[in-house]
């Protein structure tokens, strides 16, 4: 058995920014798997928290996640809410690229 891990995406709307780094990581790092990290709240403060089970370690620590206890989402400190990543596909990939591929991407190729 594993180790889980957890980090804060925070309150309001930093949590948008944060998860589409996250998600621009899994991309990058587990685009096959469909659900590798869950999204909760944590019904005592109102913070949103990832959690990523023990086979997504290496999504975890890329996204500085620290480890932790499983979570207990039984709806009284910690309520899921069942987000799912988008699917890989063509056109999430260019979404998700990295901001210097996808300049270089719109910059026209210079003549000689």
């Amino acid at each position: 058995m594993g180790t889980w891990h957890s980090k804060s995406l925070g309150h309001g709307a930093c949590v948008y920014n944060r998860l589409k780094v996250l998600n621009a990581l899994r991309h990058e790092l587990c685009p096959s798997a469909s659900t590798p990290y869950s999204l909760v709240i944590d019904a005592l403060n109102a913070e949103t928290m990832v959690f990523f089970p023990p086979a997504y370690s290496a999504l975890a620590i890329a996204f500085a996640a620290s480890p932790c206890s499983p979570p207990d989402t039984d709806g009284h400190q910690y309520v899921d809410l069942e987000y799912r990543p988008l699917p890989v596909t063509v056109l999430s990939s260019e979404i998700f690229q990295p901001v210097h591929a996808r300049a270089m991407a719109a910059t026209p190729a210079s003549r000689v």
